[in-house]
C-alpha cells in the first residue's frame, strides 16, 4: 500500500544537547495503482481507510559524540472487519512499523550527512 500523507512538525531546542519534536498526520489519502500510468489519489472515506491519522513524539540527546533517538507513535486506524482479521490483521499492523523503520532510517542518514560536513 502507497500512502500520501501531510504533517505538522514542530521542533523545540530544550538545550544546546537536548530538543523534543512531534509530528501529527493533518491528511493520509491511499494511492491506488502506485507507480501506474493509471496511479491515482483515492479520496478520504472511499479509501481502506487502514491508517487515519499518525503522531510521532521525539526526543534527541547529544551525549559523547553521539544522538541519542527515542520515537514513539500513535496511529488511528479503522476496525477490521468481522472475520477478515486473518488477512487484513497483518497489513494493519505492519503499516505503522514500516513508516517508523522508514522515518528512523531517513534521519540516521540525514545526521549521518550534517555529521559528515
Amino acid at each position: 500500500m502507497t500512502l500520501d500523507a501531510n504533517y505538522n512538525v514542530k521542533y523545540v531546542f530544550l538545550s544546546p544537547d537536548s530538543a523534543t519534536a512531534y509530528s501529527r498526520s493533518t491528511r493520509i489519502a491511499e494511492i491506488a495503482n502506485a507507480g501506474k500510468p493509471d496511479e491515482f489519489e483515492k479520496q478520504p472515506g472511499d479509501d481502506g481507510g487502514y491508517l487515519w491519522r499518525l503522531y510521532s513524539y521525539w526526543r534527541f540527546l547529544q551525549r559523547d559524540g553521539d544522538v541519542y533517538t527515542q520515537l514513539e507513535a500513535i496511529s488511528l486506524t479503522r476496525d477490521i472487519p468481522t472475520g477478515l482479521g486473518w488477512l487484513v490483521g497483518p497489513f494493519v499492523s505492519s503499516i505503522p512499523q514500516e513508516s517508523l523503520e522508514f522515518t528512523m532510517t531517513r534521519t540516521r542518514e540525514a545526521l549521518a550527512k550534517i555529521a559528515d560536513h
